[in-house]
């Protein structure tokens, strides 16, 4: 029987940008793009800029026939098969009869994080991003974020100093990550002022902010990410164009702590008095403690901030998108 998508009524919330796609099931966006015009195997909505946006279960379609061509098989004859045929199918194909991230063998959050430093020490990179895209999508981004990533990044930063990873797997981790987690923020917007979020000079680590928007946006809070390595008169001018809420600073490597502090004391002495400043990383406590009357807020773990965006998300709800 012929696979028809059926009509979708989802939010955008909801919904996955191609790249991120096809970061998740290893097909080029080329060729899910073709798949979709020829096959019609997925029907994904558009976004409000008319980019194709798609649901986990499209997700979970295309990664089951990808399975199956991969297999051997001929799109064309496994193209109009339901995802339930394709679950034979795929079986019948593999030589234990189930695959990892097949919806019979889902791993639980330790399990991903095994299996994902499994293989990062082999340098296989397809099966690091197929992984963590299961990971999202099987559990969420507020849990993904705290029961695979932050537990992924120490464990990997922990072999490494023990000599146990090399630096080039922890680097496969971080680029992996920083590409899958762009592509979940890249498709979400919210309404009301946003929290911006830099790092100061000289500081260049990323994952957290990332994470720290994820979280943001999933709560509700409008995110505006400048990246990192800023100066301090470029992060108050761009919290002044946009009327920033909050300006979130990442402070992590202690070598930079100098620096740090006196950016951080300079951006405190020239934000508006309506926009709150928040420090978060490793360095953040030691940071706060160094500036002169620091009146800021130091959210340096994953709950802190969580709590926090509920608080600046509460009066937002409902605005228009500046």
């Amino acid at each position: 029987m012929k696979h028809t998508p059926p009509l979708k009524v989802i939010r955008t919330h909801d919904a996955y940008p191609l790249r991120t796609v096809a970061a998740m099931t290893g097909l080029t966006p080329d060729l899910i793009r073709a798949w979709e015009k020829r096959y019609q195997v997925v029907a994904p909505i558009r976004g409000a800029r008319g980019a194709r946006l798609y649901t986990a279960g499209d997700i979970a379609h295309l990664r089951l026939l990808a399975r199956a061509v991969g297999g051997g098989r001929a799109i064309g004859d496994v193209a109009a098969l339901r995802s339930a045929e394709l679950e034979k199918l795929v079986a019948q194909t593999s030589p234990n009869g189930q695959e990892l991230g097949s919806p019979q063998t889902i791993p639980s959050r330790e399990q991903f994080v095994v299996q994902i430093l499994e293989r990062l020490e082999r340098f296989d990179d397809a099966a690091v991003t197929r992984l963590l895209g299961d990971a999202v999508v099987g559990l969420g981004a507020r849990s993904f974020a705290h029961e695979v990533a932050v537990p992924l990044v120490h464990q990997a930063g922990t072999l490494w100093s023990e000599g146990k990873l090399p630096m080039a797997a922890e680097h496969l981790l971080t680029a992996t990550l920083r590409n899958l987690l762009g592509g979940l923020i890249q498709r979400r917007a919210q309404a009301g002022r946003p929290l911006l979020l830099t790092t100061p000079a000289g500081e260049r680590h990323e994952l957290g902010l990332l994470l720290v928007a994820l979280l943001a946006l999933d709560a509700g809070v409008n995110v505006v990410n400048l990246g990192i390595d800023l100066p301090a008169v470029e992060i108050v001018e761009a919290a002044k164009h946009r009327r920033a809420r909050v300006v979130g600073l990442s402070v992590v490597v202690s070598e930079n702590h100098v620096q740090a502090v006196r950016e951080i004391t300079a951006i405190q002495m020239a934000l508006p008095a309506d926009t709150e400043l928040w420090l978060g990383g490793a360095d953040a406590r030691r940071a706060a403690a160094a500036v002169k009357r620091f009146r800021g807020w130091v959210v340096d773990d994953l709950n802190t901030i969580e709590n926090e965006l509920a608080r600046i998300a509460a009066p937002d709800r409902g605005l228009a998108v500046p």
